[in-house]
C-alpha cells in the first residue's frame, strides 16, 4: 500500500476519526458509489480486507509512529492489561478490577471503552478497550517486555494498582508495592527520598514495603496536587 493509494486515504480518514481500523461495513457504506476500490478489489490485490488493514497499519505507523501512551496509563496497565484478539481479528484490551474509582481514571483516557461487571453476585469488573490506536501501541510497546518509564507519572500509576496498605500499628500503615517492575521502582523510589528498604523475590514477582516516615518523605514529589491519581490511594499516603 501506498500513501496516494485511495484505499489509504480511506483507511486513514476512519483511523484518525474513530481511533480503530475500520470494519468491513464501515468500508463498504463509505465507498459506495464513488471510485473508491470496493472491497471485491482490495481483495483481489491484497488476497483479503483484513491483508488490507495489515498493509495500511505497517505504513500508517512507519510514518507516524504508534500513539504516545500517557505515562500514568502506561504505569497502572503494565503487567494488568492484556490484549486479547477475538475470532473476528477485532482486539480489545482488558483490565480487571473491582476498584471502581480506578476503572473510571482508566476510562478516562480511552476513545470507546465499555465495563462490564463479572456476575451480579461478584463486585469484579471487566473493563474493556476497543480504541486499536491505543491497544496496538501498547501491545508494541510490550513487544520486547514490560516497558518502564522513570518518571512521576509512571510510577505512580504503578502504585495505583499494584499496591496495598496494610496498618502496623494504630497510628501507622506501610505500602506494600508487587509486581515485576518493583526492582525499578524501588531504585527510582530511593532517589525521590523513601528509604532503601530490600526487595523480596516471590515467585516470578517481587515486592517491597514502603514505611510511614518514607510515605511522608516521597508523598508531595509523587502525588502533587493536581495530578492524576487514585484519590483513595493519596489520601492514605497523606495519612501517613
Amino acid at each position: 500500500m501506498h500513501q496516494n493509494d485511495l484505499e489509504y486515504k480511506v483507511f486513514l480518514h476512519i483511523w484518525q476519526k474513530q481511533h480503530r481500523v475500520p470494519r468491513p461495513r464501515e468500508y463498504r457504506a463509505l465507498v459506495k458509489g464513488t471510485s473508491y476500490p470496493s472491497i471485491d478489489e482490495l481483495t483481489m490485490k491484497y488476497g483479503s480486507f483484513d491483508n488490507a488493514i495489515s498493509s495500511f497499519l505497517r505504513l500508517y505507523h512507519a510514518i507516524h509512529g504508534y500513539k504516545e501512551i500517557p505515562d500514568y496509563l502506561l504505569g497502572a496497565l503494565v503487567n494488568r492489561a492484556r490484549i486479547v484478539r477475538e475470532k473476528n481479528r477485532r482486539i480489545y484490551l482488558r483490565y480487571t478490577s473491582d476498584d471502581v474509582a480506578q476503572i473510571d481514571i482508566l476510562r478516562s483516557f480511552m476513545h470507546d471503552a465499555t465495563v462490564h461487571r463479572a456476575s451480579q453476585k461478584q463486585s469484579t469488573l471487566y473493563l474493556r478497550c476497543y480504541d486499536d490506536e491505543l491497544n496496538l501501541a501498547f501491545e508494541h510497546l510490550c513487544r520486547d517486555g514490560l516497558p518502564v518509564r522513570p518518571t512521576v507519572d509512571f510510577v505512580r500509576g504503578y502504585i495505583d494498582t499494584h499496591s496495598h496498605f496494610r496498618m502496623t500499628t494504630p497510628q501507622r500503615h506501610r505500602l506494600t508495592i508487587t509486581g515485576p517492575l518493583v526492582p525499578q521502582c524501588h531504585d527510582f523510589l530511593v532517589q525521590l527520598g523513601a528509604e532503601d528498604t530490600q526487595v523480596s523475590r516471590v515467585s516470578n514477582s517481587y515486592r517491597m514495603n514502603i514505611h510511614s516516615r518514607s510515605l511522608r518523605s516521597i508523598r508531595d514529589a509523587l502525588y502533587p496536587d493536581g495530578c492524576v491519581c487514585n484519590e483513595c490511594v493519596r489520601r492514605m499516603m497523606y495519612e501517613a
